[in-house]
């Protein structure tokens, strides 16, 4: 049996990509031999993982542990998200382990941000930006650091030493495949969507109108939102659309089940929409209350903008439960039926006044609500079954244990640095044709919109890198 050493969070991190692997790790390794690899700061708090392995238990080891006998796995797979305290050691060790990345996020900027100037590094962050987007790059790196270009860490999503790091990727939708294509055309990439699963120990039987009654909700129409309230959740836009909903619904309660970051006052934004008594906030629940409280709600309200490419697993499992959601109209769930979801625009002017209408709506027509829980439902057994799911990463491990041998001289290849290298004829040409075209333009020499999509297209017709 193979040997695979498998890099994530694990509970009590609290991150869906934890969720995510605890829900595949069991499934995967009735076909490998699986040591998942975390980054030393916790132990796992689930049973089935103990450091010794044994019947029915999945071993795991920390990061230091593993670089001892690195050699002994015959593929390392790495769970990757743009979380610097929960990810930033995946992107040390595939330096110097390539593997096959589950890439759950595009945008890598904020990780690598967090991972150099987070921790006071400015030339590892220059660097960076100039290996992926050269002088250019360098450029804008400097605007970052003087704290004027925040815009930059979402429109350059710094992920193209990943890629090249990267023996294959998993993509979790077709946009994200899509990109990856786009960014590193010659790259093995696959699209395994995320499964639906419900974590262990979840009551069969569960009872969500006794829950609703236990948290004094029973008589109140309940809107909700799960997870990890970041600012990019758009709460304050759901906050007004509450507050303009009260005229109509006088007993409407906005149920926020999750924690928030430090220093992001949700109390604060609710209490200046004068929505107390409104809205609650749970704090954070572990996995099993967590989706316990999915089957309190009337209509569940998912939004982000702006988005980093990954799927949103939240709506996933909304879905695979029959409830109402709505959702941003994002590329990474561009795949979802129409019929299966509400979508609303980000940033659309009227996105407010489609929040409330579609709020309304669900509320008010409760047989068209379950009738598109419904759909939801039907989509999400079709596309995000467990055991199809599991089935595509088995093979797609298997494939890449066949071709280790292939896949590493690829990334040799990749991250050679040719940066000093004689330019291809026409090269230099090239850069000054579309130099001028630019400047006709009226283009700024470091407009962070232009120059690296342009840059990189150079790039990959003459395949010379730093220009």
């Amino acid at each position: 049996m193979a040997r695979i050493a498998f890099f994530t969070p694990l509970s009590p991190v609290q991150s869906a990509i934890a969720d995510h692997a605890e829900g595949l790790l069991p499934l995967l390794s009735r076909s490998f031999d699986i040591t998942a690899i975390t980054d030393g700061s916790y132990r796992p708090v689930r049973p089935e993982y103990r450091q010794q392995g044994g019947p029915n238990s999945i071993p795991w080891m920390d990061y230091r542990a593993f670089q001892r006998v690195a050699d002994q796995f015959d593929l390392i797979v790495y769970q990757m998200g743009d979380e610097p305290k929960i990810h930033g050691y995946m992107l040390d060790a595939l330096q110097r382990y390539p593997g096959l990345v589950m890439l759950h996020d595009l945008v890598m900027h904020h990780a690598i941000l967090g991972r150099t100037l987070g921790q006071g590094k400015t030339k590892p962050y220059i660097d960076e930006m100039t290996y992926s987007y050269g002088r250019a790059g360098a450029r804008l790196a400097q605007r970052v650091i003087s704290g004027q270009g925040e815009s930059l860490t979402w429109e350059l999503p710094l992920v193209e030493r990943i890629l090249d790091q990267s023996m294959a990727i998993s993509a979790f939708n077709g946009y994200m495949h899509d990109q990856v294509q786009l960014l590193r055309p010659g790259l093995p990439v696959r699209t395994i969507p995320l499964p639906y699963t419900l974590p262990e120990g979840f009551p069969a039987d569960f009872d969500g109108a006794a829950l609703r009654k236990e948290i004094l909700l029973s008589e109140r129409p309940v809107v909700a939102s799960y997870g990890f309230f970041i600012p990019d959740k758009r709460l304050g836009l759901a906050f007004r659309a509450i507050r303009n909903l009260l005229d109509r619904y006088p007993d409407l309660f906005y149920l926020l089940v999750g924690g928030a970051p430090t220093g992001y006052d949700l109390l604060a934004q609710l209490r200046a929409e004068g929505l107390e008594g409104h809205v609650g906030l749970t704090g954070w629940k572990t996995q099993v209350p967590f989706v316990e409280h999915m089957f309190v709600c009337d209509v569940a309200v998912h939004l982000r903008w702006p988005h980093i490419g990954g799927t949103p697993y939240t709506p996933i499992r909304l879905m695979g439960l029959g409830i109402p959601t709505i959702v941003s109209d994002i590329e990474p769930l561009a795949e979802v039926p129409a019929d299966a979801v509400v979508r609303v625009t980000p940033n659309a002017v009227d996105e407010e006044e489609q929040l409330i209408r579609a709020i309304d709506g669900l509320l008010s027509d409760r047989e068209r609500a379950l009738a598109m829980g419904a759909k939801g439902r039907a989509y999400v057994q079709e596309h995000h079954d467990l055991d199809t799911i599991v089935s595509s990463y088995v093979e797609y491990y298997r494939w890449a244990i066949a071709h280790a041998a292939e896949l590493k001289e690829q990334v040799a290849e990749r991250t050679q640095s040719i940066s000093g290298a004689e330019p291809r004829p026409g090269y230099r040409k090239a850069v000054g044709v579309c130099g001028e075209a630019l400047a006709g333009l009226r283009i700024a020499p470091d407009d962070p919109l232009w120059l690296p999509p342009v840059a990189r297209a150079i790039e990959g017709l003459f395949a010379i890198k730093g220009e």
